[in-house]
């Protein structure tokens, strides 16, 4: 052939990586081109080794070649390519081995000097993940300390002077540092040129990926190892230029080597008669399809049938096990059986068997958090017990997350979340922990964590800190969407796609009538016998004159315009909450309604539900439609008796009457106060009374998680609709024995910091981490311009981040130095 080796001379020769051993110095020389290396003889343990492709060989040529004339090296190229792990394998062929450090804007002059300084005494390696996103002024002073290194090594030293040390350090010629870079991605900087210089670059932009999976396929045993690469290779070819371009899809090394791993694990658990081609689809198909978006599963399923034509759809991997112990514990706490959430609920579990670190990616209310619940739930009862830690990463700065070091002392006061990653990654645990981040994702706290998520599976901190992750440890992001994750991100974590489609409405709705019977057999019969058909009649078909839209409320989607952006599930929790407000006096007394008084509340509820993020022209084409409705399914007698110009928003159920017929919402007669002041008069309207009427009987409805409500309500309006006042009526009505009040004006200044130390203010400690309001009273807090806080560049409101983990999980993480990583409850 071409590359036929004609003597030792010869270039396709000397581009190997040799082993010699010399026996008169009874040592082993490592030889890549024209230099030799001595071998350091570490034991670095037994680990998986790359396979050696084109692109491998020339990042080991070029990076030997700048070693040899005591430069660095500096891979460079888009995420997923083998940077950093060509690296660090070629430190196991000269038995080195090689520190990986996460760099961060976080990285000061002080701890790179630490690192360099350790290198050099201790002639290991030092591998600097993402270097470019260290801050440019840091990057100038590095500079210097590596030309230091450079021309010690160029002088054969064994001591020399570091920058800013006062006195000579050792100096071990094996030193070696490189530097892997993502250019052109956020939060990167283009790296000076006085450091530019001290560093041999190597592109490597595309893996050599046919070669791999023919390699790690015969590896796995595969007999049809050929056959299977090259469709394996053309499958990805054709997804990344077929499919939609959506922000979570990545079809790069990451994913074909968790793919490979998972497919050997596949071929050794079955009889060795089994189909291979078989085998080998079911593993493609099942590890992709949990990130596909709906419109892309048939597209996926056609190229799975047109490459693997005789393997006919092989039916899923099945854990029986599991899935009796999930589908139990769905049941015991009142959710409905869907079979494609309950997918989604195996498609995690099948995620976290070859991922550390995994997304759930999807809208609001689609049951991401159920999920993770579930699944841990399920594993608990099978005798692997499960624990769940969650944090919002955007309630909290990058420095109160990571930790932060003081620019005066160098005193270093530890994070959220590595205190919390050092407590949970302990091999002595009896449990398994998962770290749930349920928050935004931007390419700046999360890119802190690629070391974890990757290979390397270990948290650097600023101070150079090395917390390892441990096999009883998962991470999991709860996300609504990747807009401002960087490749490098998404490449790195195993992706679960939750569409709205997978829990639409209707189980929601189907949950709480099932929850309504659990309670009360008897009432909940009764309940459920006449609300399910009004359900049926008024939602799920479609309206009179509907077009296109399918249901009443893809009728409102398509026909009116909210002042907020609403999907259905929020549409509907918001109709079951008031619905339940509305039951909570005959749940109380275990009273049972007529037909038609409930068919009434349902109105009001739906009226409210649907209709309160509409605005009063919007409002009366939902009062026409929704009149249409009640007459086509025969309810005339839930329709209130509208003269011309009013809607059912201006009528109310009356409760004091058993039949709860309608009555017009009149304001109380206003008293005329003892002391008369002319700028704090509160005289309350049909508005007013409405609002506050909805905001009462919601804090009036117990907290509960399915369907969500935390007894909060939200007023929105044009400025100077009297929202502010409305809620200050609605304080002035408490007593002062049992519940205390407390107004936060929110502004652009507003920090999440300081939110908590308002909250902090106001309660006491009652027992541990748990706070609660002083003299067992309760306290609502009445959040004025909610929507004022800065929107950061990412598009995220911290602070409202802070508000939405303080009402969802009842507290927040203690900031004082002592006590972070533990959360503090507050109650009442």
């Amino acid at each position: 052939s071409s590359n036929r080796v004609k003597g030792v001379g010869d270039f396709e020769w000397l581009k190997q990586t040799r082993f010699y051993w010399k026996s008169e110095a009874e040592h082993i020389v490592v030889s890549i081109a024209d230099n030799d290396f001595a071998y350091s003889y570490e034991y670095l343990g037994c680990k998986e080794r790359l396979v050696i492709t084109s692109l491998t060989d020339r990042c080991y040529l070029t990076q030997s070649q700048a070693l040899g004339m005591f430069f660095g090296g500096a891979p460079a190229g888009p995420a997923g390519t083998g940077k950093t792990e060509t690296t660090k394998d070629m430190g196991r062929t000269l038995g080195i081995y090689v520190v990986v450090t996460n760099c961060s804007d976080q990285h000061r002059f002080r701890d790179m000097a630490k690192i360099f300084k350790g290198l050099c005494m201790s002639g290991l390696w030092g591998c600097f993940d993402e270097f470019n996103r260290i801050e440019l002024e840091v990057l100038s002073v590095v500079a210097m300390q590596i030309e230091s290194i450079m021309q010690a090594k160029k002088q054969n030293l064994k001591t020399f002077m570091f920058p800013g040390e006062p006195s000579p350090i050792k100096l071990s010629i094996s030193v070696g540092y490189f530097i892997t870079m993502n250019p052109g991605y956020a939060g990167r900087q283009e790296l000076p040129e006085n450091l530019k210089v001290l560093f041999r670059s190597v592109s490597m932009m595309v893996p050599n990926r046919e070669t791999i999976m023919l390699v790690k396929l015969a590896a796995a045993g595969y007999s049809q190892y050929t056959t299977l690469s090259k469709k394996f290779c053309i499958l990805y070819l054709l997804c990344e230029q077929q499919l939609s371009k959506t922000k979570h899809y990545d079809f790069g090394l990451r994913n074909i080597l968790s793919v490979l791993r998972q497919s050997g694990a596949a071929k050794r658990g079955e009889p060795p008669e089994t189909d291979e081609e078989m085998l080998f689809l079911r593993t493609v198909r099942d590890m992709n399809l949990s990130k596909l978006i709906a419109d892309d599963v048939p597209l996926f399923q056609a190229l799975l049938h047109d490459l693997f034509p005789k393997a006919t759809n092989p039916p899923k991997k099945s854990y029986a096990k599991l899935e009796a112990m999930t589908k139990r514990l769905v049941q015991r706490n009142g959710m409905v059986q869907v079979e494609s959430w309950m997918l989604k609920v195996i498609q995690l579990y099948e995620q976290s068997l070859v991922r550390h670190g995994f997304m759930l990616v999807g809208p609001t209310l689609s049951g991401k958090t159920q999920i993770i619940n579930t699944l841990t739930g399920a594993m608990t009862e099978d005798s692997n017990p499960h624990r769940l830690v969650v944090m919002n990463p955007k309630a909290i700065t990058e420095a109160q997350m990571y930790g932060v070091k003081d620019l005066a002392s160098d005193e270093w006061t530890p994070g959220v979340f590595a205190m919390i990653w050092q407590q949970r990654n302990v091999r002595t645990l009896k449990y398994n922990t998962w770290i749930v981040c349920d928050g935004p994702i931007d390419a700046i706290w999360i890119e802190n964590l690629n070391t974890v998520l990757d290979d390397n599976r270990i948290l650097t901190l600023a101070n150079n800190d090395r917390i390892p992750m441990t096999e009883n440890c998962r991470i999991v992001f709860e996300v609504e969407d990747l807009r401002n994750a960087s490749p490098a991100t998404v490449s790195r974590a195993g992706i679960i796609f939750v569409s709205s489609t997978n829990l639409d409405w209707e189980p929601l709705a189907e949950s709480w009538l099932l929850q309504r019977v659990a309670a009360s057999p008897l009432r909940g019969s009764h309940e459920e016998g006449v609300l399910r058909p009004l359900f049926d009649s008024w939602l799920k078909a479609p309206p009179p004159d509907a077009g296109v839209a399918t249901h009443f409320l893809d009728w409102i989607a398509r026909n009116l315009k909210t002042v907020l952006e609403v999907n259905h599930a929020i549409q509907i929790v918001n109709l079951l909450n008031l619905l339940s407000a509305c039951l909570v006096r005959q749940t109380d007394l275990n009273e049972t309604l007529s037909t038609v008084a409930l068919a009434r509340l349902l109105a009001y509820a739906c009226a409210w539900g649907f209709g309160g993020v509409l605005d009063c022209e919007e409002r009366r084409k939902f009062h026409n439609k929704f009149m249409e409705v009640l007459e086509g399914s025969q309810s005339e007698e839930a329709i209130p008796p509208c003269n011309d110009g009013e809607t059912i928003f201006e009528y109310v159920p009356d409760w004091h009457d058993k039949q709860r017929s309608w009555k017009m919402w009149v304001p109380e007669e206003w008293k005329v106060p003892k002391r008369l002041s002319f700028s704090a008069l509160l005289i309350p309207t049909r508005d007013s009374v409405r609002a506050e009427f909805i905001v009462d009987i919601i804090a009036g409805l117990g907290a509960s998680s399915n369907p969500p409500n935390f007894k909060s309500s939200l007023m929105v309006g044009a400025p100077g609709t009297a929202k502010s006042s409305t809620a200050m009526m609605y304080l002035q009505k408490f007593s002062s024995d049992t519940m205390l009040s407390k107004r936060i004006n929110f502004s652009s200044a507003t920090t999440p910091l300081s939110f908590q130390r308002a909250i902090e203010g106001e309660v006491d400690r009652k027992t541990g981490k748990t706070f609660c309001p002083p003299g067992g009273k309760g306290l609502t807090v009445f959040l004025d311009d909610a929507s004022m806080p800065l929107v950061n560049k990412w598009g995220d409101q911290v602070t409202n981040e802070f508000t939405r983990q303080l009402i969802e999980s009842g507290g927040f993480y203690f900031l004082d130095r002592d006590k972070r990583g533990e959360f503090k409850k507050i109650e009442n």
